[in-house]
């Protein structure tokens, strides 16, 4: 009953874990729909003018934080750390390029959950 009442409350609260595993539900059904050389991207909508990132990894950090990292379209590496109340974000199909030499990724990063 104590596991129960603590996923309630993890529920209510939006604890990151819960944050995690509903993006990840929305990535999922994305990612069903991309053609054989598109992966997932995701544009930021916090930044001004907005910033493309190709994700290649998303943790989250409870009670309240999730992780995107990746790279933008120029190749920079970056990572966003985001409180769950602010997180929105705008999924699109990224074309993988000829120079990547490499097939498109389905679920296009690592899934890797907690980085307690």
């Amino acid at each position: 009953m104590a596991e129960s009442m603590r996923k309630g409350m993890e529920e209510r609260a939006g604890y990151a874990n819960v944050m995690f595993k509903r993006l990840i539900e929305e990535i999922q059904e994305f990612e069903s729909v991309l053609k054989p050389d598109e992966e997932i991207g995701a544009y930021l909508a916090s930044f001004a003018g907005g910033l493309c990132l190709h994700i290649e990894s998303i943790k989250y950090r409870d009670p309240y934080y999730i992780v995107l990292s990746g790279a933008t379209d120029q190749g920079q590496k970056a990572r966003l750390v985001q409180h769950v109340t602010q997180t929105s974000i705008l999924f699109v199909p990224v074309k993988v390029t000829l120079e990547e030499n490499r097939e498109a990724r389905r679920f296009g990063f690592n899934i890797s959950g907690s980085e307690d």
